[in-house]
């Protein structure tokens, strides 16, 4: 019943722990699965270079950023430019700590920040919008309704790697090699279909 799924014993909780880590390892997988795509906007603060990560972040687009459209405060649609965090320490923070809460005016780059988070430079010097594109960390499930943001067109592969799970756990270690092959597969199958895809290839080799 639905209203004993999270105090299951015995084989129902070893169904409900496999399926837990197929979907946690095939979201670990990679780090740009299309369907952990998300946009967030981050509304500036006047004087703030440093901005923390939406929740459940996982990795960014650092060539997504971009300033919005805003008439009342001046800005124009603006795509910012990646500088390195170092760049930003020699030769920006020290103007823009000096600024203080007034900040210098519209942001030109952005730079990872310290910690978990970014940064953008120069200051702000009002509470423009800048819009960025990234890819959500998988979410842990535990209720018998959860959905996890995994297309349907990979539950086989889910299933196998429920099945290897479940192997192991019950020490059964050929049965067990035997489903991680075909998991494994299938996520290289999967890699091929929504990762691996490339418009041109360019070499970036240099001649000395």
């Amino acid at each position: 019943m639905t209203s004993e799924f999270v105090d299951v014993v015995g084989v129902q909780a070893l169904v409900k722990d496999a399926v837990k880590a197929s979907v946690a390892r095939l979201s670990q997988q990679e780090y740009e699965w299309p369907f952990n795509a998300a946009s967030y906007t981050q509304v500036l603060t006047a004087g703030t270079s440093e901005y923390s990560w939406p929740t459940s972040f996982k990795a960014v687009d650092w060539n997504s950023f971009q300033i919005q459209e805003d008439t009342t405060l001046g800005s124009a649609f603006k795509s910012l430019k990646f500088m390195e965090r170092d760049e930003w320490y020699r030769n920006h923070r020290d103007d823009d700590f000096r600024a203080g809460s007034a900040g210098r005016g519209i942001p030109d780059n952005v730079f990872p920040s310290h910690g978990s988070g970014f940064g953008v430079t120069i200051s702000p010097n009002a509470a423009y919008s800048v819009v960025f594109k990234y890819y959500l960390d998988f979410s842990t499930i535990s209720a018998f309704d959860d959905v996890t943001r995994i297309p349907t067109s990979f539950d086989p592969v889910l299933v196998d790697g429920a099945l290897y799970h479940m192997y192991l756990f019950k020490d059964n270690t050929e049965n067990a090699q035997a489903a991680f092959l075909t998991f494994e597969q299938g996520l290289k199958n999967l890699q091929s279909i929504y990762i691996n895809n490339y418009a041109s290839i360019s070499d970036t080799r240099i001649r000395f």
